[in-house]
């Protein structure tokens, strides 16, 4: 199954489509909501905005928000939930490697949790593509997983740090996936300055499940 089909069953049931944006996105949107004072556009791109529960707020906040994402009942989902939110033309169906806008259009880049579906040189594809449509001076917000995450090694070996899962523990069986150790944060974001990282972890399972994320931020 590819990712897209992948993506495509699991947002057709309501457990998967998130209503409450993540406390870490609302801190990124609220850090630079400064940004809208004596501006009459600053425009924000979630990349892999799934149902929408992101782009949403962004829009309720000021934004000029926009989205993509390569699951189209995921764009399904978020175009209804966007209706009275903002224009629901702005969301694309595309994949994070090759964004469908032109160079240097946007004042804020988002990515939760998406460039690590699939191997380095995806991830890398994707932080370059945010990168690119990014205006100068531009900051980007992307949630990775870091080596300390439950699901490291657990499934098909395809390249260092990178796996094709064969746990069943999450909705993530036959994905590839690839995972950032803390020396990865600085070459994988080198075209980048300004680069600041964080990680947030929490357990499931009676603590036997870590969840390890590194937070990035990062300015053009």
């Amino acid at each position: 199954m590819d990712i897209a089909t992948h993506w495509n069953h699991l947002h057709n049931e309501p457990r998967f489509r998130p209503i409450y944006p993540s406390d870490h996105a609302v801190r990124f949107m609220m850090a630079n909501r400064g940004m809208l004072e004596g501006s009459t556009q600053v425009r924000f791109l979630d990349i892999g905005l799934g149902a929408g529960r992101h782009v949403k707020l962004a829009a309720e906040l000021g934004f000029a928000a926009f989205g993509v994402d390569i699951s189209f009942s995921g764009l399904t989902h978020a175009r209804q939930r966007l209706l009275e939110a903002h224009d629901p033309s702005r969301l694309a169906l595309s994949s994070f490697r090759a964004l469908p806008f032109p160079d240097q259009c946007f004042e804020l880049v988002m990515s939760f949790g998406v460039f690590y579906y699939g191997t380095a040189e995806d991830m890398q594809k994707g932080i370059a593509e945010a990168h690119r449509v990014l205006t100068p001076k531009g900051k980007l917000f992307a949630v990775l997983r870091t080596t300390q995450d439950f699901r490291h090694g657990k499934g098909e070996y395809i390249a260092p740090n990178t796996f094709r899962l064969t746990i069943s523990k999450t909705n993530e069986l036959g994905t590839v996936q690839h995972f950032l150790a803390i020396h990865d944060v600085p070459d994988y974001f080198r075209a980048f300055r300004n680069v600041v990282f964080e990680k947030t972890e929490t357990t499931t399972g009676q603590r036997t499940q870590l969840h390890s994320d590194w937070l990035i931020t990062a300015e053009k």
